[in-house]
């Protein structure tokens, strides 16, 4: 698995043409009903509509037939679910997909964990935790990594119960430092942790990570540069800037933005220009949320001569600067 984005959603490949596919929602379908359309091995995104916010007893009879349906069929349903819940709040499938995180396939578990980006129910953490411990997949193990990563931010902030927030940290500084483990595994655990910032341990865990062969490896050191809200890491990550690596230049484009340092929009407003689409832009995203005049400016000038693929980035950046702009007009 390689990574050039840290999405919601899984790096598997996914339908494109998955909404369009969707009918309107009949409101008198039941999970009954939906658990039928399942069996039945042909189904449409809103006939999993009713999955949404299952009851106990509803919960109970989508896991005992879960197991019997054909594994394609389970992917496509956690993929449906996910796009579902991602385009209308209104649904919440997490019910429904804790029964997916104990599939037999490690790609249906995969996709579980993605899907369930947005639940920060307590007991996610132990699962994750139990997940990223013993699951035999690395890509599973992977994800739960990157899972989380939403629960170490509310450590951070001292937001969690101070054992469970000690807990999760141990976790994963375990694995990002363990060579035993593989790469993209202590990757991922390492982008979790580095909220953590200053904390000495994840110092040195980023640096190591940044020194290593591994060209991934390091990428992911970057993005933790970001995650950490360090200025310390502020000179290395604009020097990855002029990286011959993309995959680096897009990483330092987004650590960068998470600084959030007006040094770094110089190097920005040149990378906002070059060839490679996801590193323009990350590099117009990032300066977006550095914001201030000199952004401002940047973005303006952009709109102006971007191509037509940048134009929305371009609007969605500017008016993203435009409002820390405003904030900091406002009188003290």
């Amino acid at each position: 698995t390689t990574s050039r984005a840290h999405s919601r959603a899984t790096q598997m490949e996914t339908t494109p043409t998955l909404m369009s596919q969707a009918r309107p929602h009949n409101e008198s379908k039941t999970p009954a009903d939906a658990i039928a359309a399942l069996g039945r091995g042909t189904f449409h995104p809103s006939d999993l509509i009713p999955l949404s916010d299952l009851g106990r007893a509803d919960a109970a009879a989508f896991r005992q037939v879960w197991p019997t349906l054909p594994e394609q069929t389970r992917i496509t349903c956690v993929r449906y679910m996910a796009e579902l819940a991602e385009d209308d709040v209104r649904y919440t499938f997490g019910r429904a997909l804790r029964v997916a995180l104990d599939d037999d396939s490690p790609i249906v578990r995969q996709l579980a964990i993605s899907a369930l980006w947005e639940d920060d129910g307590s007991d996610m953490i132990d699962r994750l935790l139990d997940m990223l411990a013993h699951d035999p997949s690395q890509d599973v193990r992977a994800e739960a990594a990157q899972g989380l990563g939403k629960f170490a931010e509310r450590a951070a902030g001292e937001e969690l119960d101070h054992e469970v927030a000690t807990r999760l940290y141990q976790a994963l500084v375990q694995v990002a430092q363990d060579d035993e483990q593989p790469l993209l595994v202590r990757r991922r655990a390492l982008e979790s942790v580095a909220v953590f910032g200053s904390d000495a341990v994840i110092v040195r865990l980023i640096m190591a990570a940044y020194d290593d062969d591994d060209t991934a490896l390091k990428a992911g050191a970057l993005y933790a540069m970001g995650r950490s809200l360090d200025l310390r890491w502020l000179p290395t990550v604009m020097n990855e800037f002029g990286s011959p690596d993309a995959e680096l230049r897009y990483e330092a484009a987004r650590a960068s933005g998470q600084l959030g340092d007006d040094r770094a929009v110089p190097g920005l407003a040149y990378l906002a220009r070059e060839e490679d689409v996801e590193v323009r832009h990350a590099a117009i995203d990032a300066l977006g949320k550095i914001g201030g005049t000199s952004s401002v400016n940047v973005l303006r000038r952009l709109a102006r001569s971007a191509p037509a693929a940048d134009t929305e980035a371009i609007e969605e950046a500017l008016e993203e600067a435009l409002i820390s702009l405003d904030a900091l007009r406002l009188p003290t």
